[in-house]
């Protein structure tokens, strides 16, 4: 672990056409908590809601720095990693999938979920039980080398182990896994994987934790993500996931009293509803002793025409640091014209 305390910031902001400089991004940042790290990116986003372009601002190192933990954050790569698998397999939304290890001589069940109460109670609850399982339903080596990948926005993202150490949802690496999705009537496809042994955290820069199996990622690449998940429509079709329309609506807002991104909880929302107290918000946060962080989608659009995407990370467990960026950030995009 990294021992002196750390910030980082992700930011993508939508608003009007604005003279912004990198410089002046940087005083904004260094001028919050100056005795603590701090990492950045902004992406500006103009034009018409239809056809909006984007313009990305870095503060200092921070486009590809990866030397933070991104806790439950990376929660949501599993979702869309998994949900894309399902469109891989012709498997709709509302699947059951059941998990199976083999210890040396035959298959164990451990158990069986399904998928729209994972999604929703990663969303609701940031479960690390559904984290893992969706990590293991993947697999290491497929998320990492089909999902992980700069195609989709990745530079230096890795995911290399789950959140849970206990049976049924332990996701141990050394172990064969046999994954089988099926329909509500019981039309059934399955897959077996194992992990290679390749450390794809080391290839990509790890530093905390573990280097060879550790997550990490980028805060500019946790923004990227949700924005290639918020405006996929908008997107060109090579920058897209491969999400349904209904999956899309389901990330988004969940249904039934199942949950998606859509929520007024977190850092950023509790923060950010002092300036623009009629916004909608998203995010994904994710609180350990060591770290708070925040990944949200701000949209006050209908009010002041502001909208934006912010992801933060402290190395705190104190939750003071993001909240204060959070307000600040807030307050300095509702002063923008």
């Amino acid at each position: 672990m990294i021992r002196r305390s750390s910030f980082c910031l992700s930011l993508v902001l939508v608003t009007g056409s604005l003279g912004l400089s990198g410089k002046d991004f940087d005083s904004l940042i260094d001028a919050v908590s100056p005795e603590i790290d701090k990492w950045a990116t902004v992406c500006l986003v103009e034009g018409s809601e239809a056809n909006p372009s984007f313009k990305w601002f870095h503060y200092r190192n921070s486009a590809k720095a990866v030397n933070f933990w991104p806790a439950s954050t990376v929660k949501l790569y599993t979702v869309v990693a998994a949900f894309e698998m399902l469109n891989e397999l012709d498997m709709p939304l509302d699947s059951i999938v059941v998990f199976e290890r083999n210890n040396g001589e035959n298959w164990q069940l451990d158990t069986a979920r399904a998928m729209p109460e994972m999604v929703s109670e990663i969303f609701r609850r940031s479960s690390n039980e559904d984290y893992t399982l969706l990590l293991r339903m993947v697999g290491i080596d497929r998320i990492n080398s089909r999902f992980l990948i700069q195609s989709k926005g990745f530079q230096s993202s890795a995911l290399m182990r789950g959140y849970v150490r206990n049976r049924p949802y332990l996701y141990d690496r050394t172990e064969p896994q046999r994954i089988t999705v099926r329909t509500l009537t019981n039309q059934g496809k399955t897959i077996e994987h194992k992990w290679s042994g390749r450390s794809y955290s080391k290839e990509r820069g790890a530093t905390i934790l573990s280097e060879t199996t550790g997550n990490c990622t980028s805060t500019r690449e946790l923004a990227e993500c949700l924005r290639r998940v918020l405006f996929h429509e908008h997107l060109p079709e090579e920058d897209r996931y491969h999400l349904t329309g209904e999956q899309l609506t389901f990330l988004r807002k969940g249904r039934e009293g199942l949950r998606g991104l859509m929520n007024s909880k977190g850092f950023v929302a509790e923060a950010a509803l002092k300036i623009f107290p009629k916004a909608t918000f998203y995010h994904k946060g994710g609180l350990i002793s060591t770290y708070s962080l925040d990944l949200a989608y701000v949209d006050d659009s209908q009010q002041s025409g502001k909208r934006y995407i912010v992801s933060i990370a402290a190395n705190s467990g104190n939750e003071t640091t993001v909240k204060a960026m959070s307000l600040a950030i807030a307050s300095w995009v509702n002063g923008l014209q």
